[in-house]
């Protein structure tokens, strides 16, 4: 089997993931924001915001913590494209992307299940503030968050602009994910966050269309065409 013929699969793989991480970073953002549409003044209060509707925040929970995890293979996949034709934003990308990802699921997946838990057991905020007061002063704990947010947010712009460098997607594509990072941000309250949402789902699967979904279909029919054309070139 050539080379050809199995690259395809892999390009598609990474785009499905890719495409599938914006359609649940967008239901999960949105979800979370109609259901919980306040802002919480403390880190302690996210216990009384679990408590409020616990089956609610096990959701949001579980449907971040799918689309980061799908985020790891896509962005693999997003990488590898973009190295193939501009290797510098491949890695400079990769060297913030993926150990961002890596502490967005370890941390989103702890920390909103840390709360869900005490919420469920009924720990009210004032046992609780001592903890996430020592959490959040904590310079360990605080580094992994920074590398979460700073390394996503910088690791998926550089690969997006050298993937539209790499004309693998159309400029449209980074500048969505930018204007949805930044009004992500800069924003508070449920309509600017479903904008958001729009924003960065239309950004993903304008990445996947790129990286995978478009490019491995049309290197599929190439193959086919090379395959259709050999006996004649043979005869």
């Amino acid at each position: 089997m050539s080379d050809l013929t199995t690259r395809p699969y892999g390009r598609r793989f990474a785009g499905i993931a890719m495409a599938a991480s914006g359609v649940l970073y967008a239901a999960a953002n949105a979800f979370y924001w109609v259901m919980f549409p306040d802002e919480v003044s403390e880190t302690a209060a996210n216990v009384d915001v679990a408590a409020a509707d616990l089956g609610a925040w096990r959701i949001e929970t579980i449907l971040f913590a799918l689309t980061h995890l799908l985020l790891l293979p896509a962005t693999a996949g997003l990488i590898v494209a973009v190295g193939a034709r501009r290797r510098l934003f491949a890695t400079v990308g990769a060297v913030f992307a993926v150990p961002g990802l890596y502490f967005s699921t370890v941390h989103l997946w702890h920390y909103n299940a840390f709360f869900g838990a005490l919420a469920g057991g009924g720990v009210s905020v004032e046992a609780i503030r001592p903890v996430t007061g020592a959490l959040d002063e904590d310079p360990f704990v605080m580094a992994g968050f920074a590398v979460w947010i700073l390394g996503f947010m910088i690791g998926l712009l550089v690969l997006s602009f050298g993937a539209w460098r790499a004309g693998l997607v159309s400029l449209w594509v980074p500048l969505a994910l930018t204007g949805g990072q930044v009004l992500d941000f800069v924003s508070n309250g449920t309509a600017p966050k479903l904008v958001v949402s729009a924003l960065m789902a239309a950004g993903l699967i304008g990445l996947a269309l790129g990286i995978g979904l478009r490019r491995a279909a049309g290197t599929a029919d190439e193959t086919q065409d090379e395959g259709e054309a050999a006996p004649a070139s043979r005869a």
